[in-house]
């Protein structure tokens, strides 16, 4: 046998397996993102209930319940608005029907019956 044609084989040998070893790294690298990608539209979409496995909603399920629970959130907040802004009403004077007011003739009487 020729050495130049051992060689020129043994070159070649390297290039195929550098080229499948970097043909498989790049179909795993591909895989794994596509499998992220798979993972995402299971998420988006949600997953019926399977043996073992309970229900997950999907995305806009998940958002109607968000937007449901904000929307209990800001009613109790009107609420507490409205209660929190009656008490200042009381504590402010208001010629003579606020809470404060009531305190103020108190503590006049008080101070008259001191005298």
């Amino acid at each position: 046998m020729n050495q130049p044609y051992i060689i020129e084989i043994i070159i070649m040998a390297a290039a195929v397996i550098t080229a499948v070893t970097v043909l498989i790294l790049g179909i795993k690298r591909i895989a794994g993102f596509v499998k992220k990608v798979v993972h995402f539209f299971d998420d988006f979409i949600g997953e019926e209930e399977r043996p073992g496995q309970p229900a997950r909603p999907g995305f806009s399920a998940r958002i109607d319940k968000i937007e449901n629970c904000i929307e209990r959130v800001n009613e109790r907040l009107n609420t507490i608005d409205y209660k929190v802004e009656n008490i200042e009403k009381e504590l402010q004077p208001n010629s003579g029907t606020s809470l404060r007011d009531a305190i103020i003739r108190i503590e006049a009487r008080v101070d008259s019956l001191e005298k």
